[in-house]
């Protein structure tokens, strides 16, 4: 080898070393998380005197859980992982011409004024009644933007029979009229249908009649109707019902778009259950998802616990002092979108599971593979105490 030939290899190993140095300390960086969990895991809006929030999140504690479970994977669960588009929600339009427009569709005009419960980090803004006395649409200008239309005329108080008086003087009801269910006022599954598809696509969802869900019964009805993305719907929708008069009653919506951030890997679903066990790593699914997914649980069952099941109010039995964790095999797993919310109160739609056992519930968990969610501190079970 001649002395050229030297320099020339040399310089060219040089020039791999200083390409390939940089990606290797790239390939060994921490990744910079894409999305920041809100330690309640709800929207910030809904902590502000709602029963969803965790209340006493700021000190870290929960209620103590009677039961134990422990969560493995049964051998049907796929151990390979995959990946999926990432969305980001975010608010369009303004609330003044979005509170405009919708209270128009329900012949509702006049100026648009803050809400009394408006916050500056959570704007609400109306349009109608002040009082609830008469039909009002109100906005909220956080979260999915989240607007609803009200009229209490669609139920109405029962009737009283009979007053007393109190200590302090004060009159008061003591005995109402019987309310017996008036289902020939309530319009046909037909009606509500026409009425959904028509309401929602003038309020931003567009939507056909086979996109709406309906339930009906003796004392009222009402319709839902998803946002999709990729062809699925999510847990972002709109509602309506009427009341037992046959009065549509409420309304709700909402004013936002989806953004995609790419598609990023996901874990296995045999790795994903042992997500269960974190609340971190739970997710919302579309009310759909639920009606297709969730078995009937039946309190005869054995081993199932029946979740509308009588709560006794009186003396509370002291559990055991270590019960034995009640085992759940998990077996089966099918990908969703699911919905989760960041610590600046944004709405994501992320790949998630699924995942049902032989216990009979499901639970939901996001499949983001570690370190592209940044999760919050875990929360402390608080022991129980005599």
């Amino acid at each position: 080898m001649n002395q050229n030939t030297g320099i020339f290899f040399r310089a060219i190993g040089v020039s791999l070393i200083l390409v390939l140095l940089p990606l290797a300390a790239s390939a060994l960086a921490p990744r910079v998380p894409l999305i920041e969990l809100n330690p309640t895991g709800m929207p910030s809006s809904q902590g502000r005197g709602s029963s969803l929030s965790a209340e006493g999140s700021s000190d870290k504690m929960m209620m103590p859980n009677p039961f134990s479970y422990s969560y493995v994977a049964g051998s049907e669960l796929s151990n390979e992982g995959s990946s999926g588009n990432v969305y980001k929600v975010v608010l369009t339009g303004n609330p003044e011409e979005t509170l405009t427009k919708v209270a128009k569709v329900f012949g509702l005009t006049g100026t648009v004024f803050e809400s009394e419960y408006s916050q500056p980090e959570y704007p609400t803004y109306q349009i109608g009644s002040k009082d609830g006395s008469g039909p009002s649409v109100t906005i909220n200008w956080s979260g999915t933007g989240s607007w609803w239309f009200n009229d209490s005329s669609a139920y109405p108080n029962a009737e009283c029979n009979g007053w007393d008086t109190a200590e302090d003087g004060s009159e008061y009801c003591s005995s109402y009229a019987e309310q017996k269910p008036t289902p020939e006022l309530l319009p046909s599954k037909q009606q509500i249908i026409a009425e959904a598809v028509k309401v929602f696509n003038a309020t931003g969802l567009k939507v056909s009649a086979s996109d709406i869900n309906v339930d009906l019964s003796d004392w009222g009805a009402s319709a839902s109707a998803a946002m999709k993305v990729d062809g699925n719907e999510t847990p972002i929708e709109w509602y309506m019902s009427w009341g037992s008069n046959g009065k549509l009653g409420s309304v709700s919506g909402n004013s936002v778009q989806f953004e995609n951030q790419g598609s990023l890997n996901t874990v296995s679903a045999k790795a994903a259950v042992a997500r269960i066990s974190d609340w971190r790593y739970s997710g919302q699914i579309a009310s759909a998802l639920w009606d297709k997914y969730a078995p009937s649980i039946r309190s005869e069952d054995p081993g199932m616990i029946a979740y509308d099941s009588p709560t006794d109010t009186g003396e509370i039995a002291e559990p055991e002092a270590s019960p034995e964790p009640i085992i759940v095999t998990v077996n089966q797993a099918h990908s969703v979108m699911v919905l989760i919310w960041d610590k600046a109160g944004n709405a994501w739609l992320v790949p998630g599971y699924v995942l049902i056992g032989d216990q009979g519930w499901l639970n939901t968990v996001f499949a983001l593979e570690d370190g592209v969610v940044a999760l919050p501190d875990p929360v402390e079970i608080s022991p129980m105490v005599k």
